[in-house]
């Protein structure tokens, strides 16, 4: 399934922050020209028992997202934003307006020092449990980025990953890198050294499937260039080694089922807690 994104398909997690800034920059920067969500979320996962002050909280809330959206809106002409206030847990909230078409994107605090801080950070558990691609945007550094990287391992979610990096990268003219990474198998690891010939044949077959992975979106964006690397090692050092510098870093969620669902896959969940550059995480798609 690809990921084709209109222009009115965009919603931002707004609270005033400088993490939710700097996800409505990268929106801006994006597409300002379409349509974009601007959602406030009151939190009331643990309610108020004063009913007075809750409703006041409310007008206030309401006034001051419609002052920010009218902000948006006399900066950026040619963009219709809406303003959107809703009362709930966060998660519950954005999730219901996640789809395939829709990009939801959120702000995350820039990574220092442990990562233990941010297992529960709202990007991590939003991942894991959306229905569509989520924007992961941390504070940013004033550096300049470029190109666009890709984690490929032939599923269906690195599929769909690969899709839209690549409409991504085709449509504001940036270099697309996938990244293949692999490993000889766990039983040989820290043991014993598998034979030269086996490793090559291993090796083979990995670079078969990155290939592979690349030959449609090759069709379909023939001016596209693709730097297609395979990487011996950990698919989560590699995908973070190569994405320092990186203008996004698109990878897909093999997910899970249930309520195991609310964690992301080992790898994209690594990577989302140690997050530098913006991401995507593009859930795989359903049966």
């Amino acid at each position: 399934m690809t990921h084709t994104l209109t222009r009115s398909q965009t919603v931002v997690a707004w609270d005033g922050s400088e993490p939710a800034r700097a996800a409505l920059d990268w929106s801006l920067a994006r597409n300002n020209d379409g349509e974009l969500n601007l959602v406030r979320i009151l939190d009331r996962t643990v309610s108020s028992a004063d009913y007075f002050t809750e409703e006041s909280a409310t007008v206030r809330a309401r006034e001051v997202l419609k002052d920010d959206a009218d902000r948006v809106s006399a900066k950026f002409p040619d963009l219709t934003v809406h303003a959107d206030l809703r009362s709930g847990d966060p998660i519950t909230e954005l999730r219901a307006l996640s789809g395939a078409d829709t990009l939801v994107v959120v702000g995350t605090h820039r990574r220092r020092g442990s990562t233990l801080r941010y297992e529960w950070s709202m990007g991590a558990r939003l991942a894991g449990s959306a229905n569509g691609p989520i924007a992961i945007i941390p504070e940013g550094d004033n550096k300049p980025h470029s190109g666009i990287v890709v984690g490929v391992d032939g599923s269906a979610a690195s599929n769909a990953a690969v899709d839209f990096a690549a409409e991504e990268a085709d449509r504001t003219g940036q270099e697309l890198y996938a990244i293949h990474a692999w490993q000889e198998p766990l039983v040989w690891r820290d043991t014993t050294e598998p034979d030269a010939w086996f490793l090559q044949t291993l090796e083979t077959s990995h670079r078969r499937i990155l290939d592979e992975s690349l030959l449609a979106v090759a069709r379909r964006f023939p001016s596209l260039v693709i730097r297609a690397s395979l990487v011996r090692g950990a698919p989560q050092s590699a995908l973070l080694d190569a994405a320092r510098g990186a203008a996004l870093l698109v990878v897909g969620d093999h997910g899970q089922k249930g309520i195991s669902k609310l964690l992301l896959g080992s790898v994209s969940h690594s990577i989302v807690l140690n997050i530098q550059s913006p991401m995507v995480v593009i859930p795989a798609p359903s049966a």
